[in-house]
């Protein structure tokens, strides 16, 4: 159901854009008569757009608020203040014929797409230095270190390390992933096949990638380290 929607969210923008960049370029060659017709045709298919555009992305917030930390990112946030600001912007400027006001909402189409992609105001991703890999998965078993800060799952809960970073995993990943990182549920990556290195393991389960929420908020530094290594031990 999560994956549906946000397919069509994905496809919904770029036909929304392929639109709004094609009558931009009207505009900006003058194409008036042109641009009129065009954009009296699609009206009605602008309406939609929109509508499905605010629909679906409402529905991935709230999955994300839901089944993430329960506080979404900074760049989230903006995100969807500049996309509020960016569509009628852009269609306002359309409708006046004002080169100025569409080439703003194009700029912050634009800006909106860097930040979602880098997940950063800036459109500069974090960088980690890249782990060592361990020998084989004794060694990673046994590098799972012992999280120090009172993690709600930890403090209430008895056993080895292994076992306390297991029930984080199914508490929090489980549900996607599978107890065996094979379920695949909300487009979730088979993890018994994943070649993503420590480094990468640990910055996906920091930041989210694509409809997974970040943890940085929920888990600690040495419990992220202990769930990327844990994750490496279902690989086959």
């Amino acid at each position: 159901m999560t994956a549906y929607f946000l397919n069509t969210h994905v496809l919904v923008v770029i036909l929304f854009l392929v639109l709004f960049v094609l009558k931009a370029i009207l505009l900006f060659l003058n194409k008036h008569d042109r641009l009129n017709k065009i954009r009296a045709s699609t009206l009605m298919l602008d309406l939609v757009f929109g509508v499905l555009i605010l629909v679906t992305g409402a529905y991935l917030i709230g999955y994300r608020a839901f089944y993430g930390s329960g506080t979404l990112p900074t760049w989230l946030l903006a995100k969807v203040v500049l996309v509020l600001a960016a569509i009628p912007v852009g269609i306002v400027g359309l409708k006046r014929h004002s080169k100025v006001l569409t080439a703003l909402g194009l700029l912050l189409f634009l800006y909106v797409y860097g930040v979602a992609e880098t997940k950063s105001l800036k459109m500069r991703p974090d960088t980690e230095e890249e782990a060592t890999a361990l020998p084989d998965r004794q060694a990673q078993t046994a590098a799972i270190a012992q999280p120090q800060a009172k993690h709600p799952i930890l403090s209430q809960m008895q056993g080895t390390q292994l076992e306390n970073t297991k029930a984080i995993y199914t508490q929090l990943c489980a549900t996607c992933h599978g107890e065996d990182g094979q379920k695949g549920a909300s487009g979730a990556v088979g993890l018994q096949q994943s070649s993503l290195s420590q480094a990468d393991r640990k910055a996906v389960i920091a930041n989210g990638r694509g409809l997974m929420p970040g943890f940085s908020a929920t888990l600690t530094e040495q419990e992220i380290e202990a769930l990327a290594l844990y994750t490496t031990l279902l690989k086959k």
